[in-house]
């Protein structure tokens, strides 16, 4: 096995594929460095960052990003909004690093600009375009893009004819083939607690996949206390607010990444009932959810399809 580490996407990525060709791991970390190019919300010469530039009017869009930002949209329909990519102008607002808060004013005028709906793509390949008609919207695609990155890093690796990989874009983790002939990936789950708080992370469970992908969402991580106040980083698109919520983190174990990385945000601002309700209606797809009780509750597969040991602490 060979492995790479290199840091995009403002995280730390760790890849280790089955190969003696160097030259793969190079065209992975191309890959990343290709999406970073055209997803960042921040760069100018990104072509997320110029689209934004050109809402209200209708603009020519390259197939790739139409492709993700029609699974985006799907993943807003799915979750009954509580997942929205149109969230920018309200998550510019934030900044939990630097202990900044928005005031309420300015919160209420940049949830007037959240609305999904307001997203059209049109054409077809090689003729896509889109249309945002409010004209102050804001595309913010960073809950969906590492899940569509890493299935995209799995398909160049099939074709490179990889069968054994782990792919880990900052904790959006996934799977390629069996660990050993027979046996499945041993995948940690990370303890609810923010890395400052652990000289190593640890783990609070341990699940076996294959040819699969699981991602954690949680609100311990960028979060911080202001004036007696605790605030994260997972706002509900109904307030502009950290979400209200008894998820501490949540977990979705998925085929494919994207399913994984779209609904695991949306489920902390569902809350442990709905978020258990949501994953189990569709196929497929399980999930391991944390409350800010301290359970540990899971879907009906988890244990059955999808092997699960909870560590001791």
């Amino acid at each position: 096995m060979l492995s790479r580490d290199f840091f995009l996407f403002n995280t730390e990525n760790h890849i280790e594929v089955e190969t003696d060709d160097d030259t793969i791991l190079d065209q992975v970390e191309a890959l990343c460095q290709h999406y970073e190019r055209m997803l960042s919300c921040f760069n100018p010469e990104s072509e997320l960052y110029r689209l934004n530039q050109q809402a209200g009017k209708t603009t020519p869009i390259s197939d790739e990003l139409a492709e993700i930002i029609e699974a985006a949209l799907f993943y807003c329909q799915a979750t009954d909004g509580a997942f929205d990519i149109t969230m920018g102008t309200v998550t510019r607002l934030w900044n939990l690093q630097d202990r900044i808060i928005p005031c309420r004013e300015d919160l209420a005028a940049a949830l007037a600009h959240v609305d999904w709906e307001a997203i059209t793509l049109s054409g077809s390949a090689g003729q896509r375009t889109i249309t945002i008609s409010d004209a102050d919207a804001c595309l913010d695609l960073g809950g969906i893009a590492k899940g569509y990155i890493t299935d995209s890093i799995t398909r160049l690796l099939k074709q490179q004819d990889v069968a054994r990989a782990i792919i880990n874009l900052g904790g959006n983790v996934a799977v390629l083939g069996e660990k050993q002939a027979g046996k499945p990936w041993h995948v940690g789950l990370r303890s609810p607690l923010p890395s400052s708080s652990m000289s190593t992370l640890t783990c609070f469970g341990v699940v076996e996949i294959a040819d699969a992908s699981a991602v954690t969402s949680g609100i311990y991580e960028r979060a911080a206390e202001i004036e007696g106040v605790f605030y994260h980083h997972i706002l509900d698109p109904t307030t502009g607010m950290p979400a209200e919520t008894d998820v501490l983190s949540a977990t979705v174990i998925a085929p494919q990444s994207i399913d994984a990385d779209g609904y695991t945000t949306a489920l902390i601002v569902m809350g442990a009932k709905r978020a258990l309700e949501c994953i189990e209606s569709i196929d497929g797809l399980e999930a391991i959810i944390v409350t800010t009780h301290g359970d540990v509750i899971g879907t009906s597969g988890i244990g059955e399809t999808i092997p699960f040991a909870l560590l001791q602490s």
